[in-house]
C-alpha cells in the first residue's frame, strides 16, 4: 500500500510515517515519465583484473642495484662450497697378530694372498686343491735331470774333461803322491761345476783348474782327509758304505766357504746329513739297478756275432762318459736341497 500523497510504502500503517496522509486515502502511486536528462548518471564501476593479467615489466626493465662506490666496497660473490669427501670403505676386521704367520712351503703356499691365514675365506671364495707334494726321489730326479735337459752339452763335455784329465794324471804322474793330489782338486773343479749349473749360473772350464790357485795345499789336504776316513771306515763292512753319504758334502763345504778346515768341514757334513743318508740311498739305488739292469742286457748281446762285440763297447764308452756325470748332478741337487732344508751355521 502507498501514500496518494507521497508514494511512500506505508503497509498497514493508519498514518503515512512520512508526510502524515491517512492510509485510506492512500493509493499505489502513478507512474511518472522521466526524461533520460533527468536521470542520475551511472558511474562506471572499475573492473578488477586477474592478479595473472597484471602487466609485469620485463626483465630488462626491471631496476639494476646501483653501483658500488667508492666508500663502499666491492663484495664478491662466495665460492660454492665443495661437498665433503666420502668416507674411505669400511675396511675388514683384522684381529692382532698375537704371533708371526706361519712360514709356508715353497710347494704348499697359502690359500689366497689377500686374505690373513689366520682367518677363514669369505663363503665365496673357492679354494682350490692342494698340489700333490713331491717326495725326496720325485723332487731330486726332476731337478737333476731338468739340469740335464737344459745344458746338456756343456756339461756332458765338462765331464768328459774332468775324465780325461783324471786319466791322464794318472798316466804322467807315475807316482800316487803326484797325481791324487790333480785328480782331488779336479774333483773339486767339477763339484763346483754342478753345483753352478744347477744354480743357474754360467760354468765354463776354467773352473776346473780355479783351485790349483794360492789355496791348493789346502783344496787337495781337504779332499785327502775326506778320502782318508773313507778308507779307514771302508775296513769296516758296511759302515765304510754309511761313512760315504756322512762324508758326501765335503766338497761343497769347502766351496762354500773357502775358510773352514777339513776337520770342521767334515762334521759340518756328518750334521747336515743326518737324516738323509738312506733317502740318498734309495735315489743312487735305482740309477745303479738300471746301470745294472742294462749292462745285463749288454751283456747277453754279446752272444751275437759281431754285432753284439759292437753294440756292448759303445754301450761300455756310454757308461763311462754319463755314468760321472748323472752321478755328480745328483750330488750337487742333494747339497742344494738338503742346505736349504736342513742350514747348519
Amino acid at each position: 500500500m502507498y501514500c496518494s500523497k507521497c508514494g511512500n510504502d506505508v503497509k498497514e500503517a493508519r498514518f503515512c510515517n512520512q508526510c502524515g496522509t491517512p492510509s485510506s486515502d492512500t493509493a499505489p502511486p502513478e507512474p511518472q515519465e522521466v526524461s533520460p536528462s533527468e536521470l542520475p548518471e551511472a558511474q562506471e564501476e572499475p573492473q578488477e583484473t586477474p592478479p595473472d593479467a597484471q602487466e609485469t615489466p620485463p626483465p630488462d626493465a626491471q631496476e639494476e642495484p646501483p653501483a658500488p662506490t667508492a666508500e663502499q666496497p666491492v663484495v664478491q660473490p662466495e665460492a660454492p662450497v665443495p661437498p665433503p669427501p666420502a668416507p674411505p670403505p669400511h675396511a675388514p676386521y683384522m684381529a692382532p697378530q698375537m704371533q708371526p704367520p706361519p712360514q709356508y712351503h715353497p710347494n704348499h703356499p697359502p690359500p689366497h694372498p689377500q686374505y690373513h691365514p689366520h682367518h677363514p675365506p669369505p663363503p665365496h671364495y673357492y679354494a682350490y686343491p692342494p698340489t700333490a707334494q713331491k717326495g725326496f726321489l720325485g723332487d731330486v730326479y726332476s731337478k737333476a735331470f731338468g739340469l740335464l735337459a737344459r745344458k746338456p752339452v756343456r756339461l756332458w763335455g765338462l765331464s768328459l774333461l774332468f775324465t780325461l784329465l783324471s786319466l791322464l794324471a794318472v798316466v804322467l804322474g807315475i807316482f800316487p803322491i803326484i797325481w791324487l793330489p790333480i785328480i782331488f782338486v779336479l774333483e773339486l773343479g767339477m763339484a763346483n761345476i754342478y753345483l753352478c749349473g744347477y744354480r743357474g749360473k754360467d760354468i765354463s772350464a776354467t773352473q776346473l783348474f780355479e783351485g790349483f790357485g794360492k789355496k791348493f795345499s789346502r783344496n787337495a789336504g781337504g779332499m785327502a782327509w775326506r778320502y782318508l776316513w773313507l778308507f779307514i771306515w771302508s775296513l769296516v763292512p758296511v759302515v765304510g758304505y754309511i761313512k760315504f753319504y756322512s762324508y758326501r758334502f765335503v766338497p761343497y763345504i769347502m766351496l762354500e766357504d773357502p775358510n773352514i778346515p777339513a776337520t770342521e768341514a767334515l762334521k759340518k757334513s756328518i750334521a747336515q746329513t743326518r737324516g738323509y743318508k738312506g733317502k740318498m740311498f734309495l735315489a743312487d739305488l735305482l740309477v745303479m739297478l738300471i746301470i745294472f739292469a742294462l749292462t745285463i742286457i749288454f751283456f747277453f748281446a754279446l752272444r751275437i756275432p759281431v754285432i753284439g762285440i759292437i753294440l756292448f763297447v759303445i754301450y761300455y764308452i756310454h757308461l763311462i762318459a754319463f755314468a760321472p756325470l748323472v752321478i755328480g748332478v745328483l750330488e750337487a741337487v742333494y747339497y742344494d736341497k738338503i742346505s736349504k732344508e736342513k742350514p747348519i751355521n
